[in-house]
């Protein structure tokens, strides 16, 4: 169990930075001005196509940049020469995340399924000497039970969702894993994130985890569903408890 003066469950979580209106999600003014506020910041982790560890959360580049492919088939040289929302930001490298934030707030860092057969030893690797406070989630339970082998120490989570389009282009079987968060009896995580849409969970799926609820937009939805979560991911609104 986490304990309970712990951020992931005290302290709500910016998705993708502090962001909206001039400020673009993923990019060093949205991380920048969560440190500000004091938020810990929710990020997500794509390789490019030569192995350098992007923040960036569509597999896709035509959203954010136009571009019809996805950040995993270029390298790092092309993905440099992006901008986001047609601005003068590109999109940021984990390593300039880290730099960036250096400890000033925690990091829940979401490690995306992607082709990469390393990304986790990537990402556990560029976190080697980080002194700030950190965890690790995704939706692959594999990615989590790697983590675990190599790390062990470091906080590990699940996500996992009922939604429907959060589970296109998945097989049957990996969707069933998905929605029942079935191989957690191995992986072992410390905690939960769901989507808010399926709270309150039954005691059969959260095993006294902490749950972290996603992605909360307005106050409304977070009063409807804060006794049934320990903390959340938000965006476009501020949090009041």
């Amino acid at each position: 169990m986490l304990d309970k003066n712990r951020w992931l469950i005290n302290a709500p979580i910016a998705h993708r930075g502090l962001w909206g209106g001039d400020i673009i999600e993923n990019s060093i003014p949205a991380y920048q001005n969560a440190i500000d506020k004091g938020y810990p910041i929710e990020i997500d982790l794509y390789s490019s196509s030569n192995g350098v560890l992007y923040s960036f959360h569509d597999l896709s580049l035509a959203r954010m940049c136009g571009v019809n492919k996805n950040i995993t088939e270029l390298s790092s040289t092309k993905i440099e020469n992006l901008r986001l929302l047609s601005s003068n930001y590109k999109i940021p490298t984990f390593k300039e995340v880290l730099e960036l934030v250096n400890g000033k707030v925690p990091l829940l860092i979401e490690i995306k399924n992607q082709p990469d057969k390393l990304i986790v030893e990537r990402v556990l690797a560029s976190l080697v000497g980080y002194k700030g406070e950190y965890a690790i989630q995704s939706f692959n339970p594999l990615y989590i039970k790697r983590v675990k082998k190599l790390a062990p120490k470091v906080t590990r989570g699940i996500l996992a969702t009922k939604v429907k389009e959060h589970l296109i282009g998945n097989s049957p079987l990996v969707r069933y894993i998905i929605r029942h968060t079935a191989l957690n009896f191995i992986i072992k995580p410390h905690f939960i994130s769901h989507d808010y849409s399926a709270l309150p969970l039954n005691k059969r799926q959260r095993k006294n985890l902490p749950v972290i609820a996603w992605t909360v937009t307005n106050q409304n939805i977070y009063n409807d569903i804060k006794n049934s979560c320990d903390n959340i991911i938000f965006e476009h609104f501020i949090p009041k408890k």
